[in-house]
């Protein structure tokens, strides 16, 4: 049972503080580029004081550059039997045109502004809930200024749960 002076740990204390952003007036291109040389599957985009605006996600990336069929066919299943099947004619050549056609268009056109936003002293656990919902990469924030102050991993979220254990 815990006791009333119990203390838990806090998004803060499990958050990295060395990260990389994305600015809104970078190219989609630029963007791609970051989160290759990164190695993550998303980076947090902030404005010209550094307060979070969103987040650059590959799945938004891909969404863009499929076709739509596929985007908007819950099924994906049937969508992959029509490619494997060809009756939906894709190759990575149709894939790249389409890219070229956005790649110099700023990255505030592609954000995930419904990603949650924690701030740095709610409790960790809380990271935990949005783990099991499948991201994999939040924000804190500081809620006065939202100023972007640091990122949770999924990594440093689940290297918090092993260091008890």
């Amino acid at each position: 049972m815990k006791s009333s002076s119990y203390s838990d740990d806090t998004c803060s204390q499990a958050m990295t503080t060395q990260y990389t952003v994305l600015t809104a007036d970078m190219t989609l291109r630029q963007c791609i580029e970051a989160l290759v040389a990164n190695k993550v599957l998303a980076m947090p985009v902030v404005d010209d004081q550094g307060r979070y605006i969103g987040q650059f996600r590959k799945n938004l990336l891909i969404a863009s550059i499929l076709p739509q069929v596929a985007v908007h066919d819950p099924r994906f299943g049937n969508v992959a039997r029509m490619i494997d099947g060809g009756v939906l004619a894709e190759t990575m050549v149709d894939v790249r045109e389409r890219l070229a056609a956005i790649a110099d268009k700023p990255v505030r056109r592609y954000l995930d502004t419904d990603t949650p936003v924690l701030q740095p002293d709610q409790p960790l656990v809380t990271a935990i809930f949005y783990l099991f919902h499948g991201r994999n990469f939040l924000p804190v924030v500081e809620p006065d200024s939202g100023l972007l102050v640091g990122v949770l991993s999924a990594w440093a979220i689940l290297e918090n749960i092993l260091k008890a254990a």
